[in-house]
């Protein structure tokens, strides 16, 4: 977690989840932390969490079972729907903006997709540095 992104914290936390579910480190079932151990973990105000577990229980990502926890209900979807497409849309258009704006040419975008889907399960976790 990095308190001094532009990113709010419980997106952090949601993008972190999903990346260890598409990395297969959180299978279908697993049981996630209870929302005041992660606050605890990640040092953050267990509302952050409540705020990121809910976002995700929305999605379909993760299920909570009164009594028992909350566990991981699935990995990858093929099914997308309008509303989720609309908001990636925009972030891949502010992405594209900045990328161009540091001077990325369209083949060095195209071979940092490849390189990322490249990784294992299909997703890489290695962040790129600005030097490559």
């Amino acid at each position: 977690m990095n308190q001094k992104s532009g990113r709010p914290l419980y997106e952090q936390l949601m993008y972190g989840i999903k990346e260890d579910i598409l990395l297969g480190i959180l299978q279908v079932g697993d049981k996630l932390p209870s929302v005041r151990e992660m606050a605890q973990r990640q040092l953050v105000n267990p509302n952050t969490v409540a705020k990121a577990y809910k976002a995700l229980e929305a999605q379909g990502i993760i299920e909570t079972v009164l009594g028992r926890g909350t566990f991981v209900a699935m990995q990858l979807s093929g099914d997308v729907d309008d509303r989720q497409l609309q908001i990636f849309k925009q972030q891949l258009s502010e992405l594209l903006t900045e990328a161009t704006y540091m001077g990325l040419t369209e083949q060095k975008m195209q071979a940092l997709v490849a390189e990322w889907y490249g990784g294992n399960h299909g997703i890489k976790s290695k962040q790129f540095s600005e030097n490559d």
